[in-house]
């Protein structure tokens, strides 16, 4: 492959990760909507799923993807419950401990993890370039989402729990995507997280049909803008550039997140998170500053 032609790839695969970040950054506002009209995390979480698996299944049967080996559906179906159900619950029980912001600057540790499992499961040791960027973002995180405030260890636990576990979801995800479509995965991922969590309403005794237009934008906004789109494209970006390098760059995600909080909350920068943002930005362009030598990239 030329320099040119390797150069345009890696600039499609972190695009691809840039406007995962940047769809993944709406999930919060959705899903504040979703319990403004009274559902539960769990709920939330079982109707987001369900809704993004019948849109992207309708996608597969209308176009015959759904015919795959049956060693296929297993990977994805098992990525779906021991990979990424965990980390969305963990995530959800994080905030109900601690601040969002706090929660948030917590998972996005899983850059670090991420590229310390791929050394030790892939064999993969980091570049010059992704430790400075990796140097660069987790600052620029810090900047950006730190709130002061005293919370409880489990609040902690779990935070850490959640990024820990989002970094052997992508890992293990990178594996498994090597041979798989981003689509038929990403619908296998949400059918199977959506069992998860349909059984854990269930078991709660709590059942909300989404009815009110408010309820529906939630919901739908949760499952296609929040869901589809990011996973979609997160995992096409993992096929071009690996898993390392799609989670340093999905650390402009904080960025956009406060952006529209600015935007849609009425919230306003401060200089540090103005500085964070700068960071996070120059991490990223650093990670992107030069073609990938054979082998760097990952998959594909």
């Amino acid at each position: 492959m030329s320099d040119r032609r390797a150069s345009d790839r890696r600039a499609k695969g972190v695009a691809l990760a840039v406007v995962s970040a940047i769809s993944f950054s709406t999930l919060g506002l959705f899903a504040k909507l979703a319990y403004s009209q009274g559902m539960a995390p769990a709920q939330a979480l079982a109707w987001r799923f369900s809704l993004a698996a019948v849109v992207l299944w309708a996608v597969l049967l209308r176009n015959g993807g759904y015919r795959r080996p049956s060693r296929q559906y297993r990977n994805a179906l098992l990525l779906g419950i021991l990979g990424f159900a965990p980390q969305a619950g963990l995530y959800f029980l994080a905030v109900r401990y601690l601040d969002p912001g706090l929660a948030s600057l917590l998972l996005y540790l899983y850059p670090a993890f991420v590229v310390g499992l791929s050394f030790i499961f892939l064999g993969r040791r980091p570049r010059r370039s992704q430790l400075a960027a990796l140097a660069l973002s987790s600052a620029g995180c810090v900047l950006t989402l730190w709130t002061r405030g005293s919370y409880p260890l489990v609040g902690y636990a779990f935070g850490l729990a959640v990024a820990v576990s989002y970094a052997g979801y992508l890992v293990a995800g990178e594996r498994v995507m090597s041979s798989l479509d981003p689509v038929f995965a990403t619908a296998n991922i949400m059918a199977a997280s959506a069992v998860v969590y349909w059984i854990v309403t269930l078991a709660t005794g709590a059942f909300l049909l989404p009815t009110t237009p408010a309820a529906i934008a939630g919901v739908a906004g949760i499952a296609v803008i929040g869901s589809i789109v990011p996973i979609v494209t997160l995992f096409a970006s993992i096929r071009i550039i690996g898993s390392s390098d799609a989670a340093l760059v999905s650390t402009i995600e904080p960025l956009f997140t406060v952006a529209l909080s600015a935007l849609l909350l009425g919230e306003r920068f401060s200089g540090l998170q103005l500085a964070g943002g700068a960071l996070i930005l120059t991490g990223v362009l650093l990670l992107n500053s030069r073609p990938t030598r054979p082998g760097e990239a990952g998959p594909g």
